[in-house]
Order: structure tokens, then sequence, then C-alpha cells
């Protein structure tokens, strides 16, 4: 083998994984927090977030390289399907850095629906465990350990700074623990949320 083949094929494999994350980077920031209305059926109190999301340089002379940042704060207020009320932070994947650097390099990407984010990245329990809480799933993370994975979807429908019950938003939680996994198959997500906010605002750019 020549010398060079493992460097490209290491350079193969990035760039591979680099097209499957960047499938789910659709904005460059995201913030907001608000308020999910209780359904009377299904859930039985409200549900509250706030987020901030990231991915992107500073451009400019000798830029720094580019960081992929999230964090997610999920409470459900009332039963739920996993039981009783409960509270999630999350938090970026963990990725490799040049990884990282390349998919928020900050080159536009195929321009996606507007006002809409999809990002995805671990989280753990910040309450005591509903009774349907994955045993899987671990409450802190430990290198034999791996957090689970979630998914949010936001809607920026106003696309202004203003409060809004129109925007939207979705949570997945599941037992998946491979940030590679971008779709998660529904055996795997142990809890769902979605719809339009009964208060706070979401602002995506």
């Amino acid at each position: 083998m020549k010398p060079g083949a493992p460097r490209f094929f290491r350079r193969s494999i990035l760039l591979a994984a680099v097209g499957i994350l960047a499938v789910v980077l659709t904005a460059c920031r995201g913030v907001g927090g608000g308020q999910l209305p209780p359904d009377g059926v299904v859930f039985a109190g409200p549900a509250s977030f706030g987020f901030t999301f990231s991915c992107e340089d500073k451009g400019g002379l000798n830029p720094p390289t580019g960081q992929l940042s999230i964090q997610l704060s999920y409470i459900d207020h009332g039963s739920n399907p996993l039981g009783s009320g409960f509270s999630i932070h999350g938090i970026v994947d963990q990725i490799d850095p040049v990884l990282e650097s390349a998919i928020c390099i900050g080159q536009n990407p195929p321009p996606p629906p507007v006002g809409q984010l999809i990002f995805l990245g671990r989280y753990h329990l910040t309450s005591s465990a509903p009774a349907g809480f994955p045993s899987t799933c671990p409450t802190r993370e430990t290198k034999t350990t791996p957090l689970c994975r979630f998914e949010v979807i936001v809607q920026d429908n106003d696309q202004n700074l203003r409060p809004s019950p129109g925007d939207f938003f979705s949570i997945k939680l599941t037992t998946v623990t491979d940030p590679l996994i971008t779709e998660f198959p529904v055996t795997t997500v142990v809890y769902a949320r979605a719809g339009v906010l009964s208060s706070g605002n979401l602002t995506v750019k």
C-alpha cells in the first residue's frame, strides 16, 4: 500500500461523515424558548423549553476554527407517555474537531425551508426518572456509557423577534447513542412531543 493511502482513506471517511451530518444542520444560528400547551389526552401539563444553537466560524482574517454549539433545556410539567413530569438537558454531540470545523466552515449550504432548524445532540436527565424512562440511557456520561440522543425541529414562522404563539417546536428523545445516526428508527424513540407555541418566541437565522 502506498504511504499516502491511509491518510486518503481517513479523509474519505471524514468527508462521508460530513455529508451525513451536514444534512441535519439547516441553519447557522437559532435561539428561543417557550411553552407547548397540554392536549388533555396524552400530555396533561404544558412543556417548557429553551435552546441556543450555532454552527459557524467568525470570518475575517485568521478566523477561529468553526464550532458547533448546542444547549437545550426541556421540561414536561405533567403526566406523559413516560409517566410523571421530568426535565432534561441537551448538549452537542462529541465529534472529531476536524469534522466539526468542516461542518461549521461558514460556507453557504443549500437553502433550507425558511426559518427552519433541525439539530441533534445528547441529553441527560436533570430530574428524577419517570417510570418509563429507558434504563439504557445514563443520567451522566462516562467513557463507557455514552448519552442517548435527541432530535429537535423548530420553525420560526413569523421571522421577527417578538413573542409569537405561531412558532413550532418538536422534540424526540431516543435510545440511540451513535452520533452518525441522523434518522432515528421508530423503535428507538421513547418520547415525542410537538406543536405550535402557546407562548414564547423562536428566532432562526
